[in-house]
């Protein structure tokens, strides 16, 4: 009986040793998953190509030229694994057609390259400023785009991009 009851306890005594060997385990599996590789979800041609891309295709609504309502808007959205845009979403709106165009835009972009975690593709929830600004050009108010120096500045980027390599026109 006693050697049963000596036999018992040291059963349960490396029972303990192996609970904490495990545990011990799962706690460096834990350290180590901060050390995780995480690569943001961006723009298929980078930062340049995604000002091209909200240049080109974003449209000042005409009530908002009209009432000069200019300002910043910031929409959120999630790239998803295959890098659709989904959820796309105002967080600081300025008025409501400047942030209708915001959405339509961000909303019709391309697909992204999607974010990565150890080389797995994830989901990415990004946000993005969008600035409005009317500007008067001849006593009548015209979008950035159209004004005399967006032109100009417009015309500079090209030349600077084309000397960088970047084929693409804009």
């Amino acid at each position: 009986m006693k050697r049963y009851f000596i036999l018992s306890f040291l059963f349960i005594f490396m029972m303990q040793g192996v609970f904490t060997a495990v545990n011990a385990q799962t706690t460096a599996q834990k350290k180590k998953k901060k050390e995780d590789v995480i690569v943001m979800a961006q723009f298929k041609g980078g930062q340049e190509a995604l000002v091209d891309y909200l240049l080109q295709n974003t449209r000042y609504p005409v009530e908002a030229m009209e009432l000069e309502q200019t300002g910043e808007v910031v929409v959120e959205f999630v790239v998803e694994r295959n890098g659709m845009i989904t959820n796309a979403r105002v967080i600081k709106a300025v008025a409501p057609s400047l942030d209708q165009e915001a959405l339509r835009v961000v909303t019709n972009m391309p697909n992204w390259e999607p974010g990565t975690k150890n080389g797995l593709r994830m989901r990415s929830q990004l946000t993005i400023p969008i600035n409005f600004k009317v500007i008067r050009e001849h006593g009548k108010f015209v979008d950035s785009e159209t004004a005399d120096d967006g032109i100009k500045k417009k015309s500079k980027r090209k030349r600077k991009l084309k000397n960088k390599g970047v084929g693409k026109e804009f």
